[in-house]
């Protein structure tokens, strides 16, 4: 069995059959000794050959990944709004609330529409 690493997202893949793993999208056994002890996404590649990045490469890197997961958080946070019966429940209460001091200052009251809205704004301010 050999190692093959993808192509494009660099990803390793140990102990496989080569014949399954065309060559024009994975290294065939390649050379690993340089990275062996370093995470494949702090690889990478230049004609075939492997090197760990930079510390200012690992840096930018990291800010990536961060920032990847912070739009992936803020997405599923907005769709758990509408998803989740509890907090739906929770933002039903606390507009009535609202509204109900809204109207004693003479205030147009706010829909749950404006509501959710508004915290999805929140959600994607930060």
């Amino acid at each position: 069995m050999s190692t093959v690493v993808n192509r494009m997202t660099l990803t390793p893949l140990f102990d496989r059959d080569l014949t399954r793993y065309d060559i024009a999208h994975f290294w065939h056994d390649p050379d690993l000794s340089a990275v062996a002890n370093v995470k494949p996404i702090y690889w990478k590649e230049t004609s075939g050959v492997f090197t760990e990045m930079t510390l200012t490469e690992k840096g930018v890197k990291n800010a990536e990944i961060a920032a990847a997961k912070a739009d992936h958080d803020r997405s599923t946070a907005k769709h758990r709004i509408g998803d989740e019966p509890v907090l739906r429940a929770l933002a039903e209460v606390v507009m009535d609330e609202i509204n109900i001091l809204r109207s004693k200052h003479s205030l147009a009251a706010r829909t749950l529409s404006q509501l959710v809205t508004a915290i999805k704004n929140k959600i994607d301010a930060g």
